[in-house]
This record gives C-alpha cells, sequence and structure tokens, in this order.
C-alpha cells in the first residue's frame, strides 16, 4: 500500500493524447490531439511542498515553446514560454520534494515565473525539459573532461556536498572559466561579554562562470540545518546571451552585492559575498563582462 501510494506521487511520461488525464484533455486538445510524432509530454502529480501542495501539471515542448498546463480547482490555467524568452532555469531538490522553475516572458509579453513540483524519484522523466532549456552538451575527450570538473577540487576540504554539487551541474564540453566559493555568512545581533546571538546573512553559495552560462548553487532558505548541513540544493541556471548588465555593490554593511540584470523582461538576480572575497567576484565580473561582449547577437 505504501509502494502504491509513494509510486502515486511520481511523474510520468504521457505516450498520446488519449493517454492525457481527462481534466487536461480540452485544453491540450488543439496542440496535441492531432501531432506526429508525439511530443515528450509529462504529467506532474500533485504533490507536497516545502510551504504547500502544488498542482497537478501536464508539461511539454513543441515548436520551441514550453507549455505548462496546470490543474488549479476546476480550472487549467497555462503558462507558455517561448524556450528563447526563458532567462532562469531553476532546478532544486530536498530529499524527496523537488522542482523546477522556469522564468521569462510568455508569448504575451509578460514576466512571469512557473514551478513544476515533482516527486525527486521522477528526475530522470523531467531531466530531458532541463537539458532543453540549457546548453547543448558538446563532445569532449574524456581527460579533458575530468580536468574541467578537477576545478571543483578545492572544495573538497571546505564543503564536500558543494563540490559534487558544482561536477554534478555542469554540461559535458562546457569550460570553467572562474567559480567564487562565499560560506554562510553570520553576524551578531547581539554581544554580552562571550555570548553573541547572530543572525544569517546568507546561505552557502558557489558562483560558477562557463563558456556559455552562469550557474549558482545554495542552500535552500527554507530548510533548518542538521548538525550543521543542509540536505538538497537549489541550481539557477542563466544563460550568458540572456545577462543584460553586470554589477557589483559594495553596502554599507560592509558585504558586496553581485547582481545580474536578465532580459528579457529585466528580472535581476542577487547574491550577497563577504569582502574577503572581494578580488574573486570582481574578477567574476570583469570575466563575465568579457565573455558578454565577445557574444554574437541573439
Amino acid at each position: 500500500m505504501e509502494t502504491k501510494r509513494a509510486m502515486a506521487s511520481w511523474a510520468r511520461v504521457i505516450e498520446s493524447y488519449t493517454a492525457v488525464p481527462e481534466p487536461f484533455k480540452n485544453a491540450c486538445r488543439s496542440l496535441l490531439a492531432d501531432r506526429s510524432p508525439f511530443p515528450y509530454t509529462l504529467f506532474a502529480p500533485a504533490i507536497g511542498g516545502l510551504q504547500s501542495k502544488g498542482h497537478e501539471k501536464v508539461l511539454c515542448i513543441v515548436d520551441d515553446v514550453f507549455y505548462i498546463w496546470e490543474r488549479v480547482g476546476s480550472q487549467i490555467v497555462a503558462a507558455t514560454y517561448p524556450l528563447p524568452g526563458i532567462s532562469v532555469t531553476e532546478v532544486g531538490r530536498v530529499l524527496l520534494y523537488s522542482w523546477l522553475t522556469v522564468s521569462g516572458v510568455t508569448v504575451d509579453g509578460l514576466t512571469a515565473s512557473t514551478t513544476v513540483e515533482f516527486n525527486t524519484v521522477s528526475f530522470p522523466s523531467v531531466e530531458p525539459f532541463v537539458a532543453r532549456l540549457r546548453p547543448a552538451a558538446e563532445a569532449a575527450a574524456e581527460a579533458a573532461w575530468q580536468a574541467v570538473r578537477a576545478r571543483f577540487d578545492y572544495l573538497e576540504a571546505v564543503n564536500y556536498k558543494f563540490m559534487n554539487y558544482a561536477r554534478e551541474s555542469l554540461v559535458r564540453g562546457e569550460q570553467v572559466i572562474h567559480t567564487v566559493w562565499q560560506p554562510k555568512i553570520r553576524q551578531p545581533l547581539i554581544t554580552l561579554g562571550r555570548w553573541s546571538l547572530y543572525r544569517t546573512r546568507s546561505l552557502a553559495h558557489l558562483a560558477i562562470l562557463t563558456d556559455k552560462e552562469v550557474v549558482f548553487i545554495g542552500d535552500d532558505p527554507r530548510l533548518t540545518e542538521t548538525r550543521g548541513d543542509q540536505h538538497g540544493g537549489i541550481w539557477q541556471h542563466i544563460p550568458l546571451h540572456h545577462i543584460a548588465a553586470v554589477s557589483l555593490t559594495e553596502r554599507v554593511d560592509g558585504m558586496l552585492a553581485l547582481s545580474l540584470t536578465l532580459t528579457p523582461g529585466d528580472h535581476q538576480l542577487h547574491k550577497l559575498f563577504t569582502a574577503v572575497n572581494k578580488p574573486a567576484v570582481m574578477q567574476f565580473q570583469e570575466d563575465l563582462e568579457q565573455l558578454r561582449r565577445r557574444m554574437p547577437p541573439v
């Protein structure tokens, strides 16, 4: 019984229009009913998330447009994103709860963000969508590829989890240009003698610049720590051609804010770093600016 209940939460591939769940058929009919070959299509059941229960969704990519239909009560709500309009692809994983969030501009020209929750066991079924939203893999000699992955060996001594996450984040053939590791930032609120009360300003995160994208890997702020560590993480992937501007601001508290302005939609991402990381973050910004200048117009 428990096994069947668990399997009911797994995302599953829909292989034909007749297999589309009944509540979604009317919404999908014009796009999928007579389409041959049938596109890769997925049904994601509603699962309990970190804060609330999600909704059932059906998703597919047709003619370079990402379609996401969501069942909200008795209504089907559609979110439709041209692939060139998606500026951020986020993948999160916390134990058995995972999600895919796309952010960008819809076919109607609206800035939007849509999240698909799924059981982590189902990730192989979701991965084809992630692959379409990220740079294409390229052939690379094994020795050269392992040398690229070895760029993260320095993390083994400071955070083994992030070392593995960084290696996992790469698409084969990418070249790592620069990385910046930022441990969790904590600042004292009150100090009484030898006792201090701290607050967390920023969780641990890693910034990766490759020749094709910027990748941010971080802990999830909604989670509590267990013995100093967090289970799971968040990966944000931003193609270089979607970065309209990059800036570095030194704040009054001494911390540095790295900001990316994304296009289309002028969405912004901000990451905090401590002053000790200033040379590394400045180099990250400079390398990113150089890559952007060399990129052909989209």
